[in-house]
């Protein structure tokens, strides 16, 4: 008995086996041997996931019994949805079939036949009465003729009984006519997304046995690159709804089964379900080309159908922007003033000193919320440094860099704060990363400093900086470099305060010493805020 449970990262799950005697059979259609895999996110109500459990029972236990009656010899009868699954299986055969094979003139005229057919038989097809008994079968047999069915099931191996016949070219009728209306548009030098595609229920598809398999679905090439890679948590927290998305799209099939087609229909369904073109490609569309071709690097794939596939997006300026010097002092002046007696320790720290920070090196939001005691220290001529290292937590590029820090900073009594802390993290409490707690690394807690990033961004955002092309957090990056472009400091300087890296040779070679760091920072305008 097949049951709905919890796994361990709190997704819904659940198994059912296929029967020995099907499996080779099984594995040739839907790219699963052993068994197969119902897996819901963990935001779904136990209502949403039993409905959605109990239809992907019924879908399973439908191609078993069909399976075993085509084995058999016997005529398959087919449900509501599997007709309409097998209409757009139907579609993406006829479409492949006459793609840039055909001029718009036999279009044309094969609409002509289909309409001059409802005409012979005194049809109006904007008459909303019942046709007589008569109407079906001579309509039908110019649909079969047309649509070329019975080829398609042919190639399927499929012997469908009489009424699930009937059911089906009732079915691809409307359908037929919106394909040849597409070829034609496609004939034409209009290739506009086909929207129509998206009716159809996902279904697996029928592919050559020959077809050498990956051994994993999406979810399990990313179970499988998580392990090997180990990315940020930030990296797998994201990442893990775009794997949860494709593996639910390609049904659990192996990945190896994903063609061309696919990977457009993926793309043109979250285009109309999910976030704006930029996000898609820098995202979704990111992450699962990346793991693909780790997959294919591994020599599991001959092929990346991911490769190339992108959304057109318009172009426009950049989707960061700076602080207005208003929004910045708005910030820090709000940073003195204290807060309440019920917020902790560690979160009044962040605020009075992570903004200041931030404005002064040109760093990270969450390369100071990391940031610890032993990070601070003083240079033997003087001055002090900060250190930002991946010891304390993420680092872009894990590339570690020093810094000096702006005497504005000193004078506040920064060094005071953190000569009095404690030893470890300054600005979260390191009990709170549970240390004992079993750590699912496919749906990782977010570290400490990170959650503290955020309530800080929550924090601004109450302020009243709230344009939505200024990062509540990363916007102190692009004010640092543009006032430090305004004090004439060197650009090979301000990307050493702000770990940019450049890709010309020669600029390797100019890397600044800490000395250097240091003369810049004296020349770095100090902020207009009052702080005593």
């Amino acid at each position: 008995m097949t049951t709905l449970s919890k796994a361990k990262n709190g997704d819904w799950f659940a198994r059912k086996a296929i029967p020995p005697d099907l499996r080779d059979d099984y594995q040739r259609a839907y790219g699963v041997r052993q068994e197969a895999r119902f897996r819901a996110p963990s935001s779904l109500s136990p209502n949403q996931a039993k409905a959605e459990f109990a239809a992907w029972v019924s879908e399973i236990e439908t191609r078993l019994s069909t399976m075993r009656a085509s084995l058999a010899g016997q005529e398959q009868q087919l449900t509501h949805r599997q007709t309409h699954a097998l209409v757009g299986r139907w579609y993406d055969w006829f479409i492949a079939q006459h793609a840039d094979k055909q001029p718009v003139e036999v279009w044309d005229h094969l609409f002509e036949q289909y309409q001059s057919a409802l005409e012979a038989f005194g049809i109006d097809e904007n008459d909303e009465r019942e046709p007589p008994a008569w109407y079906r079968p001579r309509i039908a047999a110019k649909v079969t003729e047309i649509s070329r069915l019975p080829s398609f099931l042919a190639e399927l191996g499929m012997n469908l009984d009489r009424g699930s016949q009937a059911a089906l070219l009732d079915t691809l009728e409307p359908n037929l006519v919106a394909a040849m209306s597409l070829l034609r548009r496609q004939a034409g030098g209009d290739y506009t997304p086909d929207a129509h595609r998206g009716r159809f229920p996902v279904e697996a598809v029928s592919v050559p046995s020959n077809v050498k398999l990956a051994g994993m679905s999406a979810w399990q090439a990313f179970e499988a690159w998580v392990k090997e890679r180990k990315p940020a948590t930030a990296t797998v927290n994201r990442w893990r709804v775009v794997f949860l998305d494709l593996d639910a799209f390609l049904d659990g099939r192996d990945i190896a089964y994903m063609t061309d087609d696919d990977a457009i229909r993926w793309k043109d369904k979250l285009t109309s379900t999910k976030a704006g073109g930029r996000t898609i490609n820098e995202v979704w569309l990111t992450a699962a080309r990346t793991v693909f071709n780790w997959v294919k690097r591994q020599k599991k794939l001959t092929t990346n159908p991911l490769d190339g596939v992108k959304v057109a997006v318009a172009r426009s300026g950049p989707t960061k922007g700076k602080f207005q010097e208003e929004d910045a002092e708005t910030i820090l002046r709000a940073t003195t003033i204290p807060l309440g007696p019920l917020t902790s320790r560690q979160f009044k720290a962040s605020v009075r000193w992570v903004p200041w920070l931030c404005a002064y090196t040109g760093a990270r939001s969450g390369e100071m919320t990391q940031l610890r005691k032993q990070d601070i220290e003083q240079h033997r001529d003087g001055f002090w440094l900060l250190h930002i290292t991946p010891d304390a937590g993420t680092v872009k590029g894990a590339m570690p860099r020093t810094v000096v820090l702006h005497s504005h900073l000193i004078e506040q009594g920064f060094l005071h704060f953190v000569q009095s802390a404690k030893a470890g993290p300054l600005f979260f409490d390191p009990k709170a990363a549970k240390a004992d707690r079993e750590i699912d690394p496919l749906n990782p807690p977010r570290p400490p400093y990170v959650l503290m990033r955020q309530k800080l961004a929550d924090w601004v955002r109450k302020l009243g900086v709230t344009d939505p092309g200024v990062g509540p957090n990363h916007g102190w990056r692009h004010t640092f470099r543009r006032r430090a472009a305004r004090a004439k400091i060197e650009e090979r300087i301000r990307d050493a305060f702000c770990g940019h890296t450049d890709p010309k040779v020669a600029r390797r070679y100019e890397l600044p010493d800490i000395e250097e760091l240091a003369e810049a920072i004296n020349e770095f305008p100090r902020y207009p805020v009052d702080t005593l």
